[in-house]
């Protein structure tokens, strides 16, 4: 139990909202100290501090490395390489790679997908999207198919 906060040193640098104040507080918040209950730590306080700085952190830093994963081919024109995945929503960030006269069929999104264009180009409801673009379709859009004539790198997260 803290009896008296002057027996408390004050570690330079720590209290900066209190400015050069720190001796002065301390010695006014004493009385207060002093009538509060004594108390103890429980017993394993520590050994439940250390396991939380030791413990994994709850959701890890996922890396992968440009030469790491597995390119999947998804139709005749169309690779796809996770890069991310998240087990309890499902989401993923992926690469998407197009060869020139790729195509993929009419959909509708169950949930947000966004996506951007690294390199090439693609159209997309009468639209064409180029490198550098973004686009995000919310849960509940229609695609008619979509065509790439040129091909494209894309990165999407849905």
């Amino acid at each position: 139990m803290v009896s008296n906060l002057n027996t408390i040193p004050a570690i330079p640098g720590t209290m900066p909202q209190f400015g050069g104040e720190t001796d002065e507080l301390l010695t006014q918040m004493a009385p207060v100290a002093q009538s509060l209950p004594g108390a103890e730590p429980p017993d394993d306080l520590f050994a439940a501090i250390e396991a939380e700085l030791d413990a994994e952190p709850l959701q890890p830093t996922q890396v992968q490395r440009a030469d790491e994963g597995t390119w999947e081919q998804r139709s005749e024109f169309v690779w796809k390489k996770i890069l991310t995945q998240d087990p309890d929503t499902g989401r993923c960030m992926y690469l998407l790679r197009c060869l020139p006269g790729a195509r993929i069929k009419p959909h509708v999104h169950n949930r947000a997908e966004h996506l951007f264009i690294i390199e090439g180009e693609f159209w997309m409801n009468d639209k064409l999207y180029t490198a550098g673009d973004a686009q995000c379709s919310l849960p509940g859009t229609e695609h008619h198919e979509i065509t790439m004539p040129n091909g494209c790198l894309v990165l999407v997260s849905a």
